[in-house]
């Protein structure tokens, strides 16, 4: 028997047929049809909770600078929108680890100069509990396992899973870790496909981990999790597959809005692996719009690795044509993924924004990734795509050199040091190797 909760004032919609299913469970897909799923909101409600234009901005300003930041949860960058992402979401149900909030990183003058843009920023979303991004996603998608366990015990959930090219797991297990008491996490990773420090995460934060021996890498393991899960209902799908973590994820947008002073920038460069922070980025941008916070939505660049180039290669066949690639080894590994689960959720957004797709080779994101981090921005190997195809954009003119723009880099480079390392110790173009001097005084100064 079901408890008596306060009415939740969201469902979830295909977005292949239009159904809608009342959150009283857990779907990982469309039980008529197979499609993926998107929270859609009772704006209505929304609207009576925070207003729209003005207000709605003086509302969220409050609950993030004013005196309701010390009131749990709004020291969360997450769970602050709650009454604009989630209306009516249980507030006990609530797991935070003070996510979001994430410094918007100004490029110094003397680096943009060198890539002609006088106005660049970084989302840096490596400063996050266990940093990356995906700690947008999680702590709603573990919310909402946590509030099911709660209110519908008939379900029998025990945990959460998930396939993970690193971030989702390190993600997963920091914050089911929290609740462990109710949760248990199991993860599935690519057998020596991610970085060590990744999986010292997941290990270290108590998950399950199974290191997945299959040629496709991340696609084969997402494959494995959901005919695993499909007949293990007791432990909830927390891959982007799951519309729970793309609501969460619309924050990152809604945030960057709202750093700038409530004005959209010219341009929004992001990395896209596995599609859902590309969902949830448009998402949340239409639903700022509607909602009058801004005035207008921004260009969209979206850059792919060389290695996993799907999308773009969609985009030179004029959206025509949607073929995976097969799996080779990127230095961007947790964005190394060919069959983006999330593509019918993009390909369903994509008309109404400007967007233009770049792919980077694995020379053009080390150099990125370099320059940029001698510039005081702690991005990693994915924001590195993201900064350079801004780069490719302002070269073709598309991008000019005034407009205000901001790339989303996902992640701490602190994940990615073994690769660091080993571009630093090459002969690349902006490799800055150490030098082994004697310990004295004479030899430090002939080093010099």
């Amino acid at each position: 028997m079901s408890k008596t909760t306060p009415p939740l004032h969201y469902w979830h919609e295909c977005i292949n047929c239009g159904h809608h299913f009342t959150p009283d469970k857990f779907y990982y897909t469309c039980p008529d049809c197979n499609g993926l799923l998107l929270v859609m909101r009772d704006e209505e409600a929304v609207k009576a909770s925070i207003g729209t234009g003005a207000a709605a901005r003086a509302y969220i300003d409050h609950l993030r600078f004013g005196a309701a930041r010390k009131d749990y949860p709004n020291d969360s960058g997450v769970w602050l929108w709650r009454n604009f992402l989630l209306p009516g979401f249980p507030e006990d149900a609530i797991v935070s680890l003070k996510e979001g909030q994430t410094d918007l990183f100004e490029v110094p003058a003397w680096l943009g100069k060198e890539v002609g843009l006088s106005n660049l920023f970084i989302k840096m979303e490596g400063q996050a509990p266990s940093e990356s991004f995906k700690d947008r996603g999680m702590p709603v998608a573990i919310s909402d396992a946590l509030r099911l366990q709660r209110t519908h015990p008939e379900l029998g959930i025990t945990g959460v899973s998930c396939a993970s090219t690193g971030d989702t797991s390190a993600a997963a297990a920091i914050y089911s870790a929290y609740v462990r008491d109710q949760l248990n996490c199991l993860v599935l990773v690519p057998f020596e496909k991610i970085a060590d420090a990744q999986l010292f995460q997941a290990m270290a934060h108590g998950a399950d981990v199974r290191a997945i021996n299959h040629p496709d890498g991340f696609d084969g393991c997402m494959k494995l999790i959901a005919e695993f899960t499909a007949t293990h209902p007791e432990l909830v799908l927390v891959n982007s597959k799951n519309d729970m973590r793309i609501v969460g994820q619309e924050s990152i947008g809604l945030e960057i809005v709202q750093d700038l002073g409530w004005k959209a920038p010219d341009f929004i460069s992001i990395p896209v692996g596995n599609g859902g922070n590309l969902t949830a980025l448009l998402n949340g941008l239409l639903r700022a719009k509607e909602f009058g916070l801004i005035d207008k939505l921004p260009s969209i660049i979206a850059g792919q690795t060389a290695a996993a180039d799907t999308l773009v290669r969609w985009q030179e066949s004029d959206y025509k044509t949607y073929q995976p690639g097969t799996f080779t080894d990127t230095v961007a590994s947790a964005m190394n993924i060919n069959d983006p689960v999330s593509f019918p959720r993009i390909k369903k957004l994509h008309d109404q924004f400007d967007i233009h797709f770049y792919r980077s080779t694995e020379a053009e994101i080390t150099d990125t990734w370099a320059q940029f981090m001698r510039g005081g921005a702690n991005i990693c190997p994915q924001g590195a795509v993201a900064v350079h195809a801004v780069t490719q954009a302002r070269t073709a003119s598309i991008v000019k050199e005034s407009d205000t723009v901001v790339a989303i880099s996902t992640a701490s480079t602190l994940k990615f040091t073994d690769a660091g390392i080993v571009y630093h110790k090459s002969d690349a173009r902006f490799a800055n190797p150490y030098k082994i001097v004697p310990g004295n005084v004479h030899d430090l100064e002939a080093s010099l």
